[in-house]
């Protein structure tokens, strides 16, 4: 299950800066040639704004790896700057959450659990994930085709293609719905080299709601065994530890 990669381009348009006083950018009457530059302007004024993220998820996979096609659920909340959890449901249940330097990731029906200290990496793994991220910096690495409808409460579509073979050898492409309301991305279908597919929908989508401070503490039951991996140090903690 790959959460990284998905995580990181969900919340890539998280935390830019706004510039206040102009009129808000309108991707549907800009010209044709500048409804791409008045989607990224309007996406980094509303997203300068969030504070708090809420979001039921449905996740789809298709890979050469699955006997079947997958689908998984769960819930999804984000906090600024740096607080992140998954909840996945069905069909595994998997707990992953993400507190300044450190990520956990709880695989409950094997009462196994993975600690990640990321340390002086913080600052690089929340630019991926996309804490101090933009749209602008997504598409220094892709190139992008804009899809736009005249009727409300149609997302606006991005095709994204690889602008670079090294990033080409690992994905093929990417596709981003972004709620023309919100401005926050609300599905996204990736296709890796291999053909694999990956898709993304959130669903009732909250924003700037009152998360408990608790939502982002990962409370492990005793037995679990845990494992813990610190990046600063390059080394891995061979030990595993009950909770």
């Amino acid at each position: 299950m790959t959460i990284f990669p998905t995580l990181g381009t969900l919340l890539l348009l998280v935390g830019s800066t706004a510039s206040g006083g102009a009129a808000l950018p309108d991707p549907r009457t800009a010209p044709p040639a500048k409804r791409l530059e008045a989607l990224i302007d309007r996406i980094k004024l509303e997203q300068a704004k969030v504070k708090t993220l809420e979001a039921r998820f449905v996740q789809h996979q298709e890979s050469s790896m699955l006997a079947a096609p997958e689908t998984s659920t769960g819930s999804f909340s984000y906090a600024a700057p740096d607080k992140v959890r998954w909840e996945y449901a069905t069909p595994n249940p998997i707990s992953v959450v993400i507190l300044g330097e450190t990520m956990t990731t709880w695989y409950r029906d094997l009462k196994r659990a993975e600690t990640v200290k990321v340390g002086r990496y913080s600052a690089q793994v929340f630019k991926y994930l996309g804490a101090s991220g933009s749209m602008k910096s997504l598409l220094e690495y892709f190139s992008a085709a804009l899809h736009t409808s005249t009727k409300k409460g149609t997302p606006y579509k991005l095709d994204l293609t690889p602008r670079y073979a090294r990033i080409a050898k690992r994905l093929k492409s990417m596709s981003l719905w972004i709620d023309d309301e919100k401005y926050f991305p609300v599905r996204l279908e990736y296709v890796d080299a291999e053909g694999d597919r990956t898709e993304y929908e959130l669903k009732d989508l909250k924003v700037n709601g009152t998360i408990p401070a608790e939502r982002f503490v990962l409370k492990l039951p005793p037995g679990v065994q845990t494992k813990v991996i610190d990046l600063d140090r390059g080394a891995k903690k061979s030990a595993e530890k009950p909770h």
